[in-house]
């Protein structure tokens, strides 16, 4: 293709700078990420203690642990670290109709891939899972609504709103493609790791799959629209598909 002499081509990725001070937001980041990484590691190890509390109040901790540091994170880099307010910086400002169709066309393939590697069979885990299981009805509450409304929402704040938007300002020397690599590739990485710690000692392959299909499927979603919202939809299509193949 072609552009008319004197014209400038378009730009290959949408979004404008988002963090002006990036080194800063991923130094705020990186904060957000230790602390939910010991409050999982803390909560893990104390498994047995919360088997005999209320399982409302275990999926509280389990919840806040896994997605408090992190969205405190993204409101702490955007309030200090850009200057285009926190809709803008994390690209969550701007939806159009085709984010919905790209999300679901990204969760649909990723879990098509982990159901094909290795198939939901059912029951609900993780560290808590022993202190939910006294109440099957809370259960299957807490963990749909954590699944479906705070945690994809959250960690698409912070892995692709925060890491990847601001990894891509601070290496945009290396280029459109080669901040778009390092951008995605780091924050995947990170999003996988998040994924291990919170599994406690059993770490299932398809926790595996699926979280390097999520992390890479919404990185280059958001680097390729500049919006935040193709990333959100794709990641809570993947956790309810899930969800609704737990409780066939």
């Amino acid at each position: 293709m072609t552009t008319a002499p004197g014209a400038s081509p378009g730009p290959l990725f949408l979004f404008a700078r988002a963090y002006q001070h990036p080194w800063r937001a991923l130094l705020i980041g990186a904060a957000g990420f230790g602390t939910a990484a010991l409050l999982l590691y803390v909560v893990d190890a104390t498994g047995p203690m919360w088997a005999g509390m209320p399982g409302w109040l275990a999926a509280a901790a389990s919840i806040f642990a896994a997605n408090g540091p992190l969205i405190i994170a993204v409101i702490a880099a955007a309030t200090f670290a850009s200057i285009v307010g926190f809709g803008r910086a994390t690209g969550i400002r701007h939806w159009v109709w085709t984010d919905l169709a790209l999300g679901i066309s990204v969760g649909l393939v990723v879990r098509a891939a982990v159901e094909l590697v290795a198939p939901t069979l059912g029951g609900f885990g993780g560290p808590l899972g022993g202190a939910l299981s006294g109440d099957a009805t809370l259960a299957l509450v807490i963990a749909a609504s954590a699944a479906v409304l705070i945690s994809p929402i959250v960690e698409e704040l912070y892995f692709r709103g925060l890491l990847v938007r601001a990894l891509f300002d601070a290496v945009g020397e290396a280029g459109r493609i080669g901040a778009s690599i390092v951008a995605v590739a780091t924050s995947t990485a990170a999003f996988v790791v998040l994924h291990i710690i919170a599994a406690g000692a059993l770490v299932p392959f398809g926790l595996l799959v699926g979280s390097l299909g999520v992390g890479i499927g919404c990185g280059v979603l958001v680097v390729v629209t500049g919006r935040l919202g193709g990333a959100i939809v794709a990641h809570v299509f993947y956790n309810v598909s899930g969800l609704a193949l737990l409780l066939w």
